[in-house]
């Protein structure tokens, strides 16, 4: 099966969820794969004050932001107006239907200014689909097969950094993603990350031996 990512002819800024951001750091290459974007990336503070809680169990990822958004690879920006209002109506509610503030910051942010919510959270996909149809959602593994990324990394550089962000911060694929990640890393990873399993006992028990 072939993926292609739906960033193709992207020029509209993306807004990146917590959970996009993390997997990004795992790679390693976080910086290098936002540059050749090329296009304006934001993070609420919602975001970034959801991922700096990590400092207090010791992890990276609060250090590595802040890298990002000292070197302004990162932009941050604050909910006002609509935004607000739409962030105010997906936190509150019933829990099937409601959603924790970096996701909702995330989408309300993107929504009410035109740009792209960076987002792999299914209940967050959902919700987007329902409540803002015309919002265009990219999930991290179509930042990493942006055509410009893979070639500002290259495809052996590139099958390692995705590797990373699957062992170290279990980033989600996509059924329609899976073939892709399997050629990129290689069969003989496949075992390795746990949140390739389910896809993999679908398709093919020996993929995970």
């Amino acid at each position: 099966m072939t993926f292609s990512s739906c960033l193709i002819n992207q020029r509209a800024a993306l807004v990146l969820d917590a959970s996009v951001i993390i997997n990004l750091l795992a790679t390693g290459h976080a910086n290098t794969i936002l540059q050749a974007l090329a296009v304006p990336i934001y993070v609420t503070d919602n975001v970034v004050r959801e991922i700096e809680q990590g400092a207090v169990n010791g992890r990276p990822e609060p250090a590595l932001l802040a890298k990002l958004i000292g070197n302004q690879a990162l932009i941050v920006k604050e909910l006002t107006g609509t935004a607000l209002e739409d962030f105010f109506g997906m936190v509150s509610g019933h829990t099937s239907s409601s959603l924790g503030d970096g996701e909702a910051a995330t989408l309300a942010l993107a929504y009410r200014n035109g740009f792209s919510a960076a987002i792999d959270e299914k209940k967050a996909t959902r919700i987007a689909a329902e409540q803002f149809a015309a919002l265009k959602l990219v999930t991290t593994v179509d930042i990493l097969a942006h055509e410009p990324v893979r070639a500002s990394l290259g495809n052996e550089m590139l099958a390692n950094a995705t590797l990373h962000a699957l062992q170290r911060a279990r980033m989600q694929v996509r059924e329609h993603q899976f073939d892709w990640i399997v050629q990129l890393i290689g069969v003989e990873n496949v075992g390795t990350c746990p949140c390739l399993k389910r896809h993999a006992r679908r398709r093919s028990p020996t993929l995970i031996l």
